[in-house]
Parts: C-alpha cells; sequence; structure tokens
C-alpha cells in the first residue's frame, strides 16, 4: 500500500526584501516572485515607507495587507489572502523595551476550525554583546508568546504556532575577549537547545538551502540568518530532505547572476513552506 498523501492546509512565505522602498520597477519584480510561489500568508521585511504598503495593496488585490508601526525606520509588511478568515496584530514585546527596533507581526488564521498563528520576526542584526543579548531576549519573547497561545486553548491542546523571519544569527563578538566570541553555528545551537526544552515544543525546520544572505561581495561570505521555527507537532512538506524551499540568488547558476539577481530583488533568499495535514 503507498503512503498517504498529506494534504496542504497552509503554504507560506517569508523574505527580507532589503531597503524595500517605492521603486515601481523593483515592486513589480518582488510581487511577480510572490505571485510564482502562492501562498497564502506571507511577510517582508525591510519594508521603507507607507507608499509601499499602497503600492502592494495596489498590485496584490487578492490579500489582505497590513504593515507594523514602530520607531524602526523599516517596517514589516504581512499579506494574508483574503478568501481566508485572518487577522493580523502587532506584538510590541518583540521590541524587548527598544522603540527602534521591530515589532513582531502575528498572523492568525482559522483553516478547517483549526487556528494557525504565524509570528513573523526581523530580530537585532550586528554581533556585538549588546546586540546578540537582544535577540536573545527577543527569543524568550517568541517562546512566551507560544505559551501563552497554548494556555488560552482546551486541555491539553497544542498551539498551531510557527515563528519565521529573519532572525539574524550571526554570533556574537566581544570586544577584547575573544574567549566569549561565539560563530552564528552556536547561536543556532543555544537556539535549538531552547525550543526542544519539554516547556517550548518547538523545533527549527531544515531548509533546501542553509546560507540565505549574501551581498554580493567577495569579502563577505554567504550567511545562515533566515529561519523557520515551528511547533514540534505541526507537519510540512518535504523539498528533499528539506521542510523549507529556499529560492532566490541560490537558484543561479554563475557568480555574475548571482550578483545580478541581488542587485535586482535582495541580498536575502525567500523562504517557503508548507504546512500539511
Amino acid at each position: 500500500m503507498g503512503r498517504a498523501t498529506m494534504a496542504k492546509i497552509l503554504s507560506f512565505l517569508s523574505w527580507n526584501v532589503e531597503h524595500f522602498s517605492n521603486s515601481q520597477s523593483r515592486v513589480e519584480l518582488v510581487v511577480e516572485a510572490i505571485a510564482a510561489k502562492k501562498p497564502d500568508v506571507f511577510a517582508l521585511y525591510e519594508v521603507k515607507g507607507k507608499a509601499v504598503f499602497a503600492a502592494m495593496q495596489e498590485k496584490m488585490p487578492n490579500y489582505n495587507i497590513s504593515i507594523t508601526e514602530s520607531e524602526s525606520v523599516v517596517e514589516i509588511l504581512v499579506g494574508v489572502r483574503n478568501s481566508l478568515s485572518s487577522f493580523v496584530t502587532q506584538r510590541n514585546e518583540l521590541q524587548s523595551k527598544t522603540p527602534t527596533l521591530r515589532p513582531g507581526a502575528l498572523a492568525t488564521i482559522t483553516k478547517n476550525d483549526e487556528v494557525y498563528s504565524f509570528l513573523f520576526l526581523h530580530l537585532k542584526s550586528f554581533a556585538d554583546p549588546r546586540d546578540w543579548g537582544l535577540r536573545d531576549d527577543m527569543l524568550q519573547h517568541v517562546c512566551s508568546l507560544k505559551r501563552k497561545i497554548e494556555r488560552s486553548l482546551d486541555g491539553d491542546k497544542k498551539a498551531n504556532f510557527i515563528a519565521l523571519g529573519d532572525l539574524n544569527t550571526m554570533g556574537m563578538s566581544a570586544a577584547y575577549n575573544n574567549d566569549l566570541d561565539i560563530d552564528g553555528a552556536k547561536e543556532l545551537d543555544y537556539i535549538d537547545n531552547r525550543l526542544t526544552a519539554s516547556v517550548n515544543g518547538m523545533r527549527r525546520l531544515a531548509k533546501s538551502y542553509e546560507a540565505t544572505w549574501w551581498n554580493g561581495k567577495s569579502n563577505w561570505q554567504p550567511s545562515n540568518l533566515d529561519h523557520v521555527l515551528a511547533a514540534d507537532h505541526l507537519k510540512f512538506k518535504k523539498f528533499g530532505t528539506a521542510e523549507v524551499e529556499v529560492s532566490g540568488w541560490v537558484d543561479e547558476a554563475t557568480t555574475a547572476a548571482r550578483k545580478n539577481w541581488i542587485a535586482k530583488h535582495s541580498d536575502h533568499c525567500m523562504l517557503y513552506g508548507e504546512v500539511r495535514s
């Protein structure tokens, strides 16, 4: 007997479109790239200005578009297919009491009488100890929110919770004390240990390509910055052995083609996945 096919419940896309301002040609390219994936819910990070919000509303009429508001110069834009029952809320606790950081954007979607929570994140960048500490604090808030949602459910029901985005997992470089330095891989180890704790019940999904950021310059190496964290009971479509498909500059065959994609689109790749039954 063949293995039963898992049906798609919801598809999602996450993409840091660096310095995404209202350039008509770039908006067209971004819309085209998202439309090719046909996600049910998506988020864009580093959105600059309300003009982009208006342009996305106009060019993507099949989606309800929301955008965060804060003192940050870049915001998170969320789109949810308007055929779905949903609402989007801003989670200010993700700013970790630092108004210039981005709040989280929580999209709550009901499908087949089940509620799914997608928390879109753009965590603090840079590798000095303060920035590393802010990322650590923001991730504590992610786990706390998952537990808070779980406590609101009946009985022992688990939250269908997914946190995803640009987590900026670049490690820490401590001035004048190299003994405290950690690289991005070690930061991910810390995150994995926190997620898999029984009280949190989450895991980091495997991606089809580890590196998701590169600026196209020879003195910078591709980095593993964008991730999907999910409640451990959830199931996902497989892309080979991975559960998240990475696409963008990684799909180009030559360095020149990769640099061209980066120049036109973004130095970050897209993350795409599907929750399955």
